[in-house]
């Protein structure tokens, strides 16, 4: 595969073969707010692209568009998408358009662009360009140790928390000088900015970065008043930007984005402002919302006629989310047939619930002879999943949990990795700590202080230490002599890897440091046993295919691509004929022709912490994007009690079916009076419908 952001040399012109005078097919099957939305190139604009209503169609036709009218080289467009997924589905059906100059375009992630700025210009901020790319265990283990150096109390102020609230300033382009003290005054007893300056020194002193240094290094670089001329290179290079799921940008994202289009403004953002649920992690949703204020020449385009759903699940999805006041009009409608009303399940308690969709899924799927594919069951929290799986389970209903662990988490996986990562570089020291030890080939926790106690002594890094470990008199004998064996390894391969293919190489290297050997005789389950060999074994399948795919890439190229895979990359499933069980921050961008929405009861959905800690607003917009993931039918659900610890609790139903029209629900087989008719004529309160559902059931 091609770096994403791989740049042609700048004198190459656009085929001829792909530029012609005919009427472009990508433009035949837009609608005309869609086709306007492609043919507005110039000057700043915002698509209000709601949900199903063709954005990705929308985005892959205004690159072809630029790049087939417009008087532009590829590498003049800049393509920000927020996964590698999104960016090389984009890429594939720009060149089914036009051919080979997609190839040129600057198109990737946030991360992507990040790094390949920073490769060049590393030494503006301290790095050299062999830098290593930190995930968040190894952000955690580094900063454990810097608690232990500034005397916090872990437990009170757990690592992960504290590097939490650091990568919440990176998002918001705060370096260590520019965090206001107020925010930190009652927090670590006033160190933590302190910490944190300590934290990015000891990344610079281990030639790494972490996910947020990749943006915030860059806005440092261009906001330099010294270094005018990197951020005037970027300008004058990017002539067109395109920014997709603009909604879920941070404050250093938007920075950026502003930075790198004040020289031409042809800044086109597409996005919802609807579908902002990532607010937690750090979006900001006055990016989108203030776009207008930030850009006033900028044209607004909404798209709103919807492709996916129902106009049943359309309206319901609209008189949800009406109820946010800080939104920017639009209103969903399809041209579809209406489409079946909504359907209703309570149970006594969360077992009977469940229990109560099983049935559901299984009636429907023997009855209609669909798929179990075609079913979604979507949830608020992870705590919920336990027993929908059981549920399921013990129903005979094939299923598969979508954002479990990622195959890069694994910790097999990620101690395969480690080896790679000191091997490429010897500064890595997280990475370093991680496998000097393991497998166990006697470099205990006592020789691993005394190494360091050299490190600072002599102030060398630990693998020049390991290098010569016996002339080093406190280092225990035989743990010396084995530092410096792991050291001649580490060298050996690192030659290797520059000249022998990648994949015969790792086999040889875990074969040699014996970590599949260790697998293979812990004593745990055999098939634990099993799935933990066989992550390491598809670890080294994956370089292959790497190989394969970039024949010209080395080991480098390979672990940039492994770290710049994020959290919001799906891996492929290849299991078939299953229902798909995730959260609703998990389903966005995902769509099913049949789907449960179970758990709609307060305290749950809305969450209850999650009203405290930010409002109402986020969690009505994460109940639009699960309405809005359905198709064809969509059914709701909640049970009136629920245990929660050794109690159990009743619960009165969402706040957010409240503003949902009985209308739109189907009364349950076997009524026997039009209890929506009544409702309508009564006028009753949405409590009194639902109960009267509730009996009919």
């Amino acid at each position: 595969m091609n770096d994403p952001f791989q740049i042609e040399d700048e004198d190459t012109e656009p085929t001829s073969s792909n530029i012609n005078n005919n009427e472009p097919v990508y433009l035949e099957k837009l609608n005309l707010v869609q086709r306007e939305a492609v043919e507005a190139t110039d000057g700043p604009i915002l698509v209000l692209a709601g949900a199903g209503t063709g954005k990705t169609r929308v985005l892959t036709a205004r690159l072809a568009h630029l790049l087939r009218t417009r008087d532009v080289r590829p590498y003049e467009i800049l393509a920000v998408t927020f996964t590698n997924k999104a960016a090389r589905e984009m890429r594939e059906r720009v060149s089914e358009l036009v051919g080979g100059p997609a190839e040129a375009v600057w198109l990737g992630t946030f991360h992507s662009l990040g790094v390949r700025i920073l490769r060049k210009n590393s030494e503006l901020v301290g790095l050299q360009s062999n830098f290593t790319i930190l995930d968040s265990d190894d952000q955690v283990r580094l900063l454990k140790q810097l608690l232990e150096v500034f005397d916090i109390d872990s437990k009170r102020w757990p690592a992960r928390v504290m590097m939490g609230l650091i990568q919440r300033w990176k998002d918001r382009g705060l370096t260590p000088e520019k965090v206001p003290p107020m925010e930190v005054s009652d927090i670590a007893g006033g160190k933590l900015i302190d910490l944190y300056q300590a934290y990015q020194e000891r990344l610079l002193t281990l030639n790494a970065a972490d996910f947020g240094d990749l943006l915030l290094h860059c806005l440092t670089i261009f906001s330099d008043s010294k270094r005018q001329d990197v951020l005037n290179e970027y300008q004058r290079r990017f002539r067109y930007i395109l920014v997709d799921e603009y909604q879920d940008t941070n404050r250093v994202q938007y920075q950026l984005m502003c930075h790198l289009c004040q020289r031409h403004r042809n800044l086109c953002v597409v996005g919802d402002d609807d579908q902002s649920i990532y607010g937690w992690r750090g979006a900001d949703i006055r990016n989108i919302l203030d776009f207008e204020q930030d850009f006033p020449e900028a044209k607004i385009i909404r798209l709103e006629q919807n492709y996916r759903s129902t106009p049943t699940i359309l309206k319901a999805a609209n008189q949800v989310i009406s109820q946010n006041p800080q939104r920017m009009p639009k209103k969903l409608w399809s041209q579809k047939p209406i489409g079946v009303p909504l359907e209703w399940i309570e149970g006594k308690d969360e077992a009977e619930e469940l229990e109560l969709v099983a049935r559901q899924i299984k009636i429907q799927v023997l009855r209609h002879g669909r798929s179990h594919s075609d079913y979604a069951i979507l949830f608020r929290s992870n705590f919920q999943s336990r027993l929908i799986e059981e549920t399921l389970r013990d129903s005979g209903i094939p299923y598969q949990v979508i954002g479990s662990t990622s195959f890069y988490e694994r910790k097999e996986v990620k101690d395969a990795l480690a080896y790679l990562r000191v091997i490429h570089n010897h500064s890595d020291e997280v990475s370093l700590h991680r496998i000097i030890n393991y497998p166990r080939r006697g470099i205990g926790k006592t020789s691993l202080i005394q190494a360091n106690y050299y490190c600072q002594l002599l102030g060398k890094p630990l693998f020049e230490i390991c290098k010569q470990a016996r002339q080093h008199s406190r280092i225990p004998t035989e743990a010396a002599m084995s530092m410096e064996s792991f050291a001649r390894l580490i060298l050996r391969y690192r030659q290797r890897f520059q000249q022998e293919p990648l994949g015969e190489v790792l086999r040889d290297l875990l074969s040699d440091v014996g970590l599949i050997r260790d697998l293979e005789t812990q004593k745990i389950d055999p098939k634990t046993k099993e799935k933990r060999v066989g992550f390491v074994l598809e670890l080294m399948r994956g370089l292959d295919r790497f190989v394969e795919q970039n024949p010209e890439k080395r080991l480098r190229d390979y672990l940039e691509r492994v770290m710049l895979f994020t959290q919001n990359d799906r891996e492929e499933d290849s299991a078939s004929n299953q229902v798909t069980l995730m959260t609703l921050h998990s389903a966005k961008g995902l769509e099913f022709p049949y789907l449960f929405l179970v758990g709609m009861a307060e305290g749950i959905f809305p969450n209850q912490r999650s009203l405290d800690e930010s409002g109402e607003e986020e969690e009505r917009r994460l109940c639009y994007v699960g309405i809005t993931r359905a198709r064809e039918e969509l059914t709701l659900s909640m049970a009136r009690r629920r245990k929660r610890y050794r109690e159990e609790i009743s619960q009165t139903m969402s706040r957010f079916l409240n503003d949902i029209d009985p209308s739109l629900f189907q009364v349950a087989p076997g009524g026997k009076m039009d209890v929506v008719q009544k409702a309508l004529q009564k006028k009753q309160s949405r409590a009194d419908f639902f109960q009267q559902l509730r009996r009919l059931q």
